[in-house]
């Protein structure tokens, strides 16, 4: 949904300067992500603008700021290497399609309501997952700073670039140094920047430069579908989304942490999806909402969705009118400028308190890390998020099972009237009382409390209970038709009507007598005393 209710002429100021301080944040690293995924700076540059634009214009998130990222970068590099790599004629357009393939799966997130449950990714996995992507960005920039491969680092060592290694550290100190009382004016990024370009214009140096950025607007490119890649190009669309998806939100959530605001987290996945779908069209890298450069918009005034429509066109802008000078950039300067990065997504807060954390929490942010880096990054969250759940799904079940309860007469949950009752026909019925949410973790224990009962007459009350989950019933339905073939009589009571819809779906109440249904567990225990208790 277009969102210009949003703007208005009390803001306008505001935004311009949140645009631009967030435009001079952004520069050098959209030319860095740009270079480091190997599609070249215009690609890092054009995905600022598109999705800066598009994400913002249609997004839930008033001052998000989208554009290339840390994981996105990482991802989008492993996609074109493998891609180019297999299909020589096709890989590098399959690869912007993946792009274009990953916004409609964002998209369909949106529309589908889905944008809540990315946000319930524990902890533990969050933090291996982004500090496997620092790890694997100071992995990255090895080459670039070392000016040979990684794998080859130590055989070639005579063939390092000394000056070019020497700018790059120097560039990193300056960077990770930089006063935080001198960020707000100008960014170390930017620092650093000018510096070593100044330094590369004045002196004789030989090191490898960005290279000039084509004025003008990126080309149109229709989408491919290479069957040979179908697999791995959806494989690379979903990971690719739920990156961007989890970046995004992730940042929205941020945003709404200091204005005490609340966005809307399926608009925000449209919007960013319609971002992605048109930068894949033209050869741009896919973007998500970038926690720094969005603060940076918020802190200088940025209010509302205009804040980031003008970043992508100052972005747009500077290109155009500069492009011609990135000629002159060192390329360590932005390896420099990402290695600080990488340095810097690395939970390191999380990593120096393993030791206080439980053990499990701490084996799983350790192994989504390795993972990250070993294998890759859909495998280690997809693993990361199964073995959280299910802990988390035990340990809960083991919450449920406490909420199953054999009635006796001394039961403190019981009325007056209703201990007398079930003191009366304890010896005829076995009362299981439920309460609370009983998901299908509690199955088993659903059985095994009935297991033993040898009465004539099993009553179930839900009085205190409003959810019961399919699994759960069909175990109830298990033990019904159990008990009426060891001619055992089930009584039910207190059902609401949420768990009566759960029953009807599967016929649960077909199956035992409608007199044997009560609405309140005393009606049940009243008519079990009238018709089924042994009398002396």
């Amino acid at each position: 949904m277009l969102r210009i209710s949003h703007f208005n002429k009390h803001t306008i100021k505001g935004d311009v300067f949140g645009a631009l301080t967030s435009t001079i944040v952004a520069l050098p690293f959209a030319l860095a992500f740009g270079i480091t995924s190997g599609a070249g700076a215009s690609a890092g540059i054009y995905c600022a603008v598109i999705t800066g634009f598009f994400a913002s214009l249609f997004g839930g998130t008033n001052v998000q700021v989208s554009g290339p990222n840390t994981g996105l970068t990482v991802a989008m590099a492993a996609i074109l290497t493998s891609f180019v790599a297999q299909s020589p004629d096709n890989g590098l357009v399959a690869a912007f399609t993946v792009v274009s393939l990953a916004g409609l799966f964002q998209m369909a997130f949106g529309l589908l309501k889905l944008g809540k449950y990315f946000t319930l990714v524990s902890y533990p996995v969050i933090s291996g997952f982004t500090s496997g992507i620092g790890v694997l960005i100071l992995l990255s920039q090895v080459e670039p700073l070392f000016g040979v491969p990684i794998g080859q680092l130590f055989e070639q060592a005579t063939l390092f670039n000394h000056t070019n290694i020497v700018i790059g550290l120097l560039c990193l100190g300056l960077v990770y140094f930089w006063p935080a009382a001198l960020n707000k004016y100008v960014p170390g990024s930017i620092a650093a920047l000018v510096l070593a370009t100044t330094y590369y214009l004045i002196s004789d140096v030989n090191v490898p430069v960005v290279g000039a950025i084509t004025s003008g607007l990126p080309s149109f490119s229709w989408p491919v579908w290479d069957t040979e890649l179908a697999g791995e190009m959806i494989k690379s669309a979903l990971l690719i989304a739920t990156l961007s998806t989890l970046d995004s939100l992730m940042t929205s959530l941020t945003v709404d942490s200091i204005t005490k605001d609340f966005h809307d987290s399926d608009q925000e996945l449209v919007g960013q999806g319609i971002g992605n779908t048109i930068a894949g069209l033209f050869g741009a890298l896919p973007g998500g909402g970038a926690t720094m450069r969005t603060v940076s918009n918020l802190r200088a005034g940025g209010t509302t969705p205009l804040s980031g429509m003008l970043h992508a066109a100052f972005i747009l802008l500077i290109v155009n009118w500069g492009g011609e000078y990135t000629a002159y950039i060192p390329s360590v300067v932005l390896a420099a400028i990402l290695m600080n990065v990488g340095l810097n997504i690395i939970d390191w807060r999380f990593l120096k308190r393993l030791h206080q954390v439980p053990l499990f929490s701490a084996g799983l942010m350790l192994s989504t890390m390795v993972m990250s880096v070993v294998f890759d990054l859909v495998t280690a969250v997809l693993i990361g998020v199964f073995v959280a759940n299910l802990v988390t799904i035990r340990r809960l079940s083991e919450i449920q099972l406490d909420n199953l309860n054999l009635l006796t007469g001394v039961d403190n949950s019981l009325s007056v009237t209703e201990k007398e009752l079930v003191t009366s026909v304890e010896n005829t019925a076995t009362l299981l009382d439920i309460s609370g949410p009983i998901g299908f973790g509690v199955a088993r224990g659903l059985k095994q409390c009935v297991s033993d009962s040898e009465h004539q007459i099993l009553l179930i009350n839900f009085s205190r209970a409003r959810f019961v989950g399919i699994t759960s019933t069909i175990a109830i339905e298990e033990i019904i038709i159990d008990s009426e073939h060891q001619g055992q009589q089930v009584l039910l009571s207190g059902v609401c009507d949420r768990v009566i819809q759960d029953f009807n779906k599967l016929k649960l109440l077909d199956k035992i007598d409608s007199k044997h249904i009560f609405v309140t567990r005393e009606q049940a225990l009243h008519y079990i005393n009238d018709n089924f208790r042994n009398h002396d």
